[in-house]
């Protein structure tokens, strides 16, 4: 696209990407809604327990769920005013990262047959996304 206007000088520019960093930073640290911490634990907990229903049952309800999963916090994000905007908070994105490594480890225990292990996994996943929940929740309210 071309622009007719002058070229800003390196001053105005500079202070313009500075402004717009300050608005990202902003918005990847908005606090968020206890009722979303709440939903996203009983939606990682239950898709970390659909395994348990058997192959053609239990794979379609890990599908719904993870798909409600995404719609939830889409939906949450736009309320919020920004449905796709990622905390910056890295203690709660390594929770959130080690709470998908345990839904993983469900799956597939799942599939060996591990029944003992797969309760072991749901409990991981959702505990370490609650521990996360907590993180961020202090971290944006102070």
């Amino acid at each position: 696209m071309e622009t007719t206007g002058p070229a800003p000088d390196r001053t105005q520019a500079a202070a313009e990407l500075a402004a717009a960093r300050h608005a990202e930073d902003t918005i990847r640290s908005l606090p968020w809604p206890w009722w979303l911490y709440t939903g996203n634990g009983i939606l990682l907990g239950a898709a970390a327990l659909a395994p348990l229903l058997g192959s053609p049952l239990g794979s379609g309800l890990l599908i719904v769920l993870m798909l409600a999963l995404c719609v939830f916090n889409y939906w949450a994000g736009s309320r919020m005013g920004a449905p796709y905007a990622v905390p910056r908070n890295r203690a709660f994105l390594a929770a959130v990262s080690v709470s998908g490594l345990f839904l993983t480890g469900s799956i597939a225990t799942a599939g060996v047959g591990q029944t003992g292990l797969v309760w072991i996994c749901a409990g991981g996943t959702v505990v370490s996304y609650a521990v996360g929940s907590l993180i961020h929740y202090r971290g944006t309210r102070q």
